[in-house]
């Protein structure tokens, strides 16, 4: 049967580029068939030198050839009038857009000029000209389809381009990416392309259908003799029922398969399910018979960095060797024209449930070290021993809002700073500590995540998702504390003599001072602060300060010294930059408080670690 059927009860179909080729054959198939379409409309260049269409013309009356130059906007205008002429009240129901050209030229022959005229016939032409035929569209659509069906198809009124594969964007790989670099064509027909689906959603609403497809490689005076189609045979292709559904009806899809190929693609896709939901059943049951042991497991980090404990002499962590669940889910980008610093922090999934309701937030630490220490005397850790110490400093905090009562909260806030010249990404480290609010007390940290910004590639938006693993902290500093025992008056001498930081910056109104308080066998004393000095790489307070103790023998007694930054010039402001804890616990007892008993009314100076 003839391929026109498919155009059965079609009014009127244009036909661009009918000279030769494929647009040459569409027609020919259109008017040999009993189904063919009232009117078939062909459009040349120059009618005259079109002698195969002027054969068929003379064969078949309802085959209209009209004057059409594709680039020539005066002429689609003309015709369009001359068309309008021809169909009158009826309007067209389908424009084919088939004329095109090819213009080969690859990266070492392409100009602008072959570009812009291959874009001009391929790309251009066909929007220019449905912008020219829309009234006929339209006055076709409001008649409706046969039958007076109301949906969208090449009965009612249609607009198909012509593109190819080429144009893909997707599939521009491998052999095809090799054999044909052919710049001018391929990206002309990838913007037809585009052009087709934005009119596809502009000409919805009129009732018009737009689409695109592809014949195929023809064997026509473009296609080329080493085409893999003849264009005969392409044409009975592209008329099988299958694709006039497709434009018949919108999104109804059928393939025409033979029932033999329909139940082995139901028999493969039943045998795919059931694999499927064996897969679902064994790792249920796997979920089901597993040992709580296993998940006592410490949990490691996905990045390439598992070595983050602060290189110090002595153990910082401070916290008990307990399990942490969870994960962090987060985003870096590093602007390097701006020099700024995005970090977004995203979700925390998976927090282990507490007898209280939580209500998890984040905060995060920018910290800076320039990897300069000085080495701390009587070195406990025998990794570390010898060793200096890398101090770190705060550049910025942040902290998320507080979600309140989820195990997997989502956040989405966004941070950022603008880093100086001399921060280097390898100097700096991003601390993320998910903690649990109390208004009451202090927040309880429920894990941490650190990054190595400097072993990261972050130039562009990276998106990680990390184990949470269990809180340490970073030394940004060291105190000089002398301590001294007087056991007749029951009295404790705690001398603050200096104070180290790292200093990423020098400011004039940066000052330091620190806060000493002394808890004594569960009684809290009052404590007492310093007075405020210029801050520097050291700074220097020599000051002494008296506690006495309320009962004795002593069974446990914490010294804890914090040590704050305000700013002299601006509104007054604090802010912590670490603590120091030195006591007697009792079941353990400090080096330092051992040999201040062991040298009673003398003082015994030395060195410790401030945390953060």
């Amino acid at each position: 049967m003839s391929a026109a059927m498919n155009f059965k009860k079609c009014g009127s179909v244009l036909v661009t580029g009918a000279s030769r080729g494929l647009g040459l054959q569409i027609v020919e198939s259109l008017a040999s068939g009993g189904f063919s379409p009232g009117k078939i409309i062909a459009t040349v260049r120059q009618p005259a030198s079109a002698q195969k269409l002027q054969e068929l013309a003379e064969k078949h009356p309802n085959i209209h050839i009209i004057t059409l130059d594709v680039v020539n906007q005066e002429s689609i205008e003309k015709s369009a009038e001359e068309v309008a002429r021809l169909v009158q009240e009826e309007g067209l129901n389908c424009l084919i857009n088939n004329a095109g050209i090819n213009v080969v030229a690859d990266f070492n022959t392409v100009t602008a000029e072959k570009m812009i005229e291959n874009f001009h016939t391929n790309t251009v032409a066909p929007l220019m000209i449905t912008k020219a035929f829309l009234p006929l569209l339209k006055q076709a659509a409001s008649r409706g389809g046969a039958g007076g069906s109301g949906s969208m198809s090449i009965q009612r009124a249609a607009v198909i381009n012509m593109t190819s594969l080429l144009g893909s964007v997707e599939l521009a790989w491998g052999e095809r990416a090799n054999n044909f670099k052919w710049y001018p064509y391929r990206t002309s027909k990838s913007a037809l392309n585009m052009v087709s689906r934005c009119m596809a959603v502009d000409l919805e609403p009129d009732g018009i259908l737009c689409m695109a497809i592809h014949p195929g490689w023809v064997r026509t005076d473009m296609g080329g003799s080493q085409a893999t189609w003849r264009w005969r045979v392409m044409v009975l292709m592209i008329d099988q029922p299958a694709p006039v559904r497709l434009l018949s009806a919108a999104g109804d899809l059928r393939m025409p398969f033979p029932d033999l190929i329909k139940y082995c693609i139901l028999g493969i896709s039943i045998i795919l399910l059931l694999l499927a939901l064996g897969i679902l059943a064994w790792q249920a049951f796997r979920c089901c018979t597993q040992t709580p042991t296993t998940y006592t497991q410490q949990v490691s980090s996905n990045l390439l960095y598992s070595d983050m404990k602060p290189r110090t002499a002595g153990n910082y962590s401070e916290a008990p060797s307990t399990r942490v669940d969870g994960s962090l889910r987060f985003s870096v980008y590093y602007d390097q024209l701006q020099s700024q610093l995005v970090v977004t922090v995203l979700q925390v999934e998976g927090l282990m449930e507490q007898k209280h309701r939580l209500q998890p937030f984040v905060k995060l630490s920018l910290m800076w070290s320039d990897s300069v220490g000085v080495e701390v005397e009587d070195s406990t850790d025998d990794e570390a021993e010898g060793m200096a110490p890398v101090l770190w400093t705060v550049l910025q905090e942040w902290r998320t809002r507080i979600v309140k009562g989820s195990c997997s909260p989502l956040f989405g806030d966004q941070f950022s700073c603008i880093l100086q010249e001399h921060k280097e990404l390898r100097h700096l480290n991003l601390r993320m500590e998910v903690r649990d609010f109390d208004k009451f007390s202090r927040n309880t940290v429920l894990g941490q995540v650190r990054v190595p910004l400097g072993q990261l590639k972050i130039s562009y938006p990276l998106e990680l998702q990390e184990d949470l693993q269990i809180p340490q902290k970073d030394l940004v500093g060291e105190v000089l504390l002398s301590l001294k025992f007087l056991p007749t008056s029951q009295r404790i001498e705690v001398g603050l003599l200096k104070v180290k930081t790292a200093i990423t910056e020098m400011c004039s109104d940066a000052a330091l001072y620190a806060r000493i308080s002394v808890q004594c066998n569960q009684c809290k004393l009052r404590y007492q602060k310093t007075s405020v000095v210029a801050r520097c790489l050291v700074t220097v307070f020599n000051e002494v300060f008296m506690f006495s103790l309320p009962d004795f023998p002593l069974q446990q007694c914490k010294i804890v010294v914090s040590v704050f930054e305000t700013r002299t010039t601006k509104k007054p402001t604090k802010h912590l930059i670490g603590q120091l804890a030195v006591g007697k616990e009792k079941s353990s007892e400090d080096k330092h408080w051992s040999l201040m008993m062991s040298s009673v009314r003398q003082p015994v100076a030395k060195w410790h670690g401030l945390l953060n």
